[in-house]
């Protein structure tokens, strides 16, 4: 029997399950786990004690650094995932997943690394400050592919990201963009809808509604090259 997505959180140490995200991430993803995925998830989990962002005192028993990693390349079990992170001991390579040793608020280093690639499913769980989180999304937010989701872990409490700088990212990442808050756990989510063909040619957005508190829903098809 295929582990749930907490279940595999908590395998590997995670702490994705204790804090409640699987709460919203496993309807949200439910419908495209069969699917071709291209996971990238920014912070990877460093157990260097005093560390920015260390896993040490908050990582369930077992943990070694890539525990979510782990845990979504067994959710999808046809996806690969990519991890980036500025702390060398996050620096492995197993079955479907890679990492890079790269700072994502760099956009020349995020460039270099990652050459052409794009994603259905980009998460920022880096440092948690606003303004990395914002800049983390200016970098990366041109590689999220149409349909795809980008998710903002740890919007703490006094994060501007919510508050001063919310209208910024809604004029960056446009009119074909819709965004939730999620009122427990503070985290945001973008999905970047599909742009559909009119007949005479023109195009439109589906399901744009930017800026709106209602949850985006996975349609069981993440992207128009999901299965490219």
């Amino acid at each position: 029997m295929d582990l749930s997505l907490g279940e595999l959180f908590n395998k590997y140490g995670s702490d994705k399950d204790r804090n409640g995200y699987t709460a919203f991430y496993e309807p949200l993803f439910k419908n495209i786990r069969t699917q071709q995925i291209f996971l990238l998830e920014i912070g990877i989990g460093t157990m260097i004690p005093g560390a920015p962002s260390s896993m040490v005192g908050y990582a369930l028993e077992g943990y070694k650094p890539g525990g979510s990693l782990r845990a979504w390349r067994d959710y999808f079990p046809k996806g690969q995932i990519l991890g980036s992170d500025i702390q060398p001991d996050t620096q492995f390579s197993e079955d479907r997943i890679s990492t890079v040793l790269a700072n994502s608020t760099n956009r020349d280093e995020m460039d270099r690394v990652l050459g052409n690639r794009s994603f259905h499913i980009i998460i920022d769980d880096g440092s948690h400050y606003d303004e990395h989180q914002l800049q983390t999304l200016k970098n990366l937010w041109w590689r999220l592919r149409n349909g795809g989701y980008y998710i903002i872990e740890d919007v703490v409490a006094n994060s501007r990201i919510p508050t001063d700088f919310r209208k910024e990212i809604q004029e960056f990442v446009g009119p074909n963009a819709r965004m939730f808050f999620t009122e427990a756990k503070n985290v945001l989510i973008i999905s970047k809808e599909r742009v559909a063909r009119r007949r005479n040619g023109t195009r439109r957005a589906r399901g744009v509604n930017n800026g709106t508190r209602h949850a985006p829903r996975s349609n069981g098809s993440p992207s128009d090259e999901a299965n490219s």
